[in-house]
């Protein structure tokens, strides 16, 4: 049983991962319910694939029409809303747009949930007009300044949640202005792009996924070793270009971890700064600049320039 009254054959239950085995929760929250609903907030974000934080208490999220209110039964969250929505279609499932999802949840669960679903859909190819009139369409909605600064603060360089979490670390450090995707050109005319950079030092985001294989839920295509050997190789082609470089892992955003990791940034950037000064070369952010990085974005946008 999926819900009360929504099953599933077990044989096709237990190959799903956790988000798909969530997904079959929303499917039936909207199967079971009584009234035309939309999934949202967490849910809608499931369906379409927005990176989120793990919210503080997990539940499907339906969005009906009516006077606004919420309210929480059988782990189903039922909001409504006399305002029609923006919605998008996966298959047969309907859910709010992407940037009203990525609003709900910066509204929900607060302002670092959000900033991480804002970048996401923002990395997805969302344009930043879209939050902006989903906002101001929403401006009476309780929350809707959490949503606001979320979306203040966001970049569409944000590849993944922590380098959402490790960019708002190095922001923290009050040690310059935070560029993300920042492009060197390496030996052989190779381009790699850094996570973050401020000044002359570079910072890398680096997860566990980056060791671990497909067929267990990372995206390694080779072995561990292989690849912290490659990882090794890379920062001592980009340091040689006149850079210095920290590594952020998860542990360095939360709790007491976070304050040891700003106090290790603080002395890291003080001595590349010490070494290069605060500015890099002409060339090198002129080649930066020359070769921004762009998403490979799965969203249909129309080309307003054909139409002009």
């Amino acid at each position: 049983m999926v819900r009360m009254g929504a099953y599933c054959q077990r044989d096709r239950l237990e190959p799903l991962d956790a988000r798909a085995r969530w997904l079959l929760k929303d499917r039936a929250a909207v199967l079971s319910s009584r009234r035309p609903a939309t999934l949202s907030h967490d849910s809608a974000a499931r369906l379409l694939q927005i990176d989120t934080l793990d919210p503080p208490s997990a539940a499907s999220h339906l969005t009906l029409y009516g006077p606004r209110g919420t309210r929480t039964n059988s782990g189903v969250t039922r909001h409504r809303d006399l305002q029609p929505l923006c919605i998008e279609r996966v298959d047969d499932l309907i859910s709010t747009s992407y940037a009203r999802t990525a609003i709900d949840i910066a509204r929900w669960h607060g302002y670092r949930h959000g900033l991480v679903a804002i970048d996401s859909a923002r990395w997805l190819g969302v344009p930043k007009a879209d939050f902006a009139a989903e906002l101001d369409r929403m401006r009476h909605h309780p929350y809707i300044a959490r949503a606001h600064a979320a979306l203040a603060d966001s970049d569409n360089g944000a590849e993944s949640v922590l380098e959402t979490l490790g960019r708002e670390l190095v922001a923290s450090l009050g040690i310059g202005e935070v560029q993300t995707q920042f492009a060197i050109r390496l030996t052989g005319d190779r381009v790699v792009w850094c996570d973050i950079r401020v000044g002359c030092h570079l910072f890398e985001c680096e997860g566990m996924a980056k060791l671990i294989p497909f067929d267990r839920g990372g995206v390694a295509s080779q072995t561990p070793e292989a690849v912290v050997w490659k990882q090794q190789a890379r920062r001592t082609e980009i340091c040689s270009e006149g850079f210095g470089m920290s590594r952020i892992v998860w542990a360095d955003c939360f709790g007491s971890g976070r304050d040891r990791a700003r106090d290790r940034l603080h002395k890291e950037y003080a001595v590349t700064e010490a070494r290069f000064g605060r500015t890099p070369a002409a060339h090198l952010l002129e080649f930066a600049e020359a070769h921004p990085r762009r998403s490979t974005s799965r969203l249909w946008t129309p080309d307003v320039r054909r139409g002009a």
